[in-house]
């Protein structure tokens, strides 16, 4: 079992092309087990047929992040993801009366109230702001419901996230031409 697992974050705006060469590098880790879409993305069918393959091939869940209602979410992308992440606890529960118990949802949570009150409402994870390793550090030691530490850019912070109690680190693809020997060395550490 691995201290934790890596998590991918598509940026907005991202270029469907230099995602897919930059995932087909990284997504072979073990340690990858899900990748977030950003919300407003709208791919065409070949792009969605080839991202949906990666992931298949690799083992990766698709993670769609809502702003908000579903009603702005492309209905190419809503059947075929394997779970959603919101922004705030409002959007989950008003999420959950809508796709309800059976598809996974994430909320990010800024406060213990609200990782409480996400955790009571249903979600699946609780992901929390960049850096607040102490609220990392509470929802570990006193929930099994799964904490993502948000916004992991190298390994200083994925070293801080895991020695917290982080379940997933929720890492930003930066396109930078870096990204795989990134990805790589957090394996290392998630590896344990």
């Amino acid at each position: 079992m691995t201290a934790c697992d890596l998590y991918p974050v598509l940026p907005a705006g991202f270029k469907t092309d230099a995602a897919l060469e930059v995932l087909r590098d990284i997504l072979v880790l073990p340690e990858i087990t899900a990748l977030r879409i950003p919300a407003g993305w709208t791919p065409e069918a070949t792009q969605l047929s080839q991202l949906v393959d990666l992931l298949h091939a690799n083992g990766v869940a698709m993670i769609l992040e809502v702003a908000g209602s579903l009603a702005d979410t492309p209905k190419s992308l809503l059947g075929i993801c394997d779970g959603l992440h919101v922004a705030n606890v409002e959007d989950l529960v008003s999420l959950r009366k809508t796709v309800g118990s059976d598809m996974p949802v994430g909320c990010l949570c800024t406060n213990r109230d609200d990782a409480m009150k996400s955790g009571e409402s249903g979600a699946d994870y609780v992901a929390f702001p960049p850096g607040d390793l102490e609220l990392v550090k509470w929802w570990s030691s006193v929930m099994e419901l799964p904490g993502v530490a948000e916004n992991i850019r190298n390994t200083e912070d994925a070293s801080s996230a895991i020695t917290a109690g982080a379940d997933f680190l929720a890492i930003p693809l930066q396109f930078d031409g870096k990204d795989a020997e990134r990805f790589s060395a957090m394996a290392v550490l998630a590896a344990g």
